[in-house]
């Protein structure tokens, strides 16, 4: 079976969100991140689905861990790396997606503008380095 691994990449809020988690709910994210990565577009329900009512082409990792369902919002780049832009536990939330998917598109729009800007472009500022 052909692999689809992809680069996976966290934004500030996500990773401010993930440091703040407890170690059992680490491990459950991480487990979600590592199928992503292996994966890539690939990856479909139940890991993943697409979040409707965003005007962006935004997706969601469902995670369970201890009987919570959390959510990681996410987008492929350009170049179908994974971007994780913003994590969340929508037990008994009513609003969570109301609150959840506008935050996630304004952190999904900075990323593109960031890497229009060259902000983002890991791989260029790797060969620079090799290259001195």
């Amino acid at each position: 079976m052909p692999s689809h691994g992809i680069e996976v990449f966290g934004t500030d809020e996500f990773r401010d969100w993930f440091l703040a988690l407890d170690e059992e709910t680490a491990r459950s994210v991480d487990h979600g991140v590592e199928l992503l990565a292996a994966k890539g577009v690939t990856l479909g329900f139940p890991y993943c689905s697409q979040v409707k009512g965003s005007s962006q082409p935004l997706r969601e990792l469902r995670i369970q861990s201890g009987g919570h369902p959390l959510r990681v919002f996410y987008a492929f780049d350009p170049e179908r790396n994974g971007v994780l832009l913003l994590g969340g536990d929508k037990t008994g939330d009513k609003r969570f997606y109301e609150r959840m998917i506008p935050q996630a598109e304004k952190i999904w729009l900075r990323y593109l503008w960031e890497r229009a800007a060259g902000l983002h472009d890991d791989s260029k500022n790797e060969r620079e380095e090799t290259e001195s």
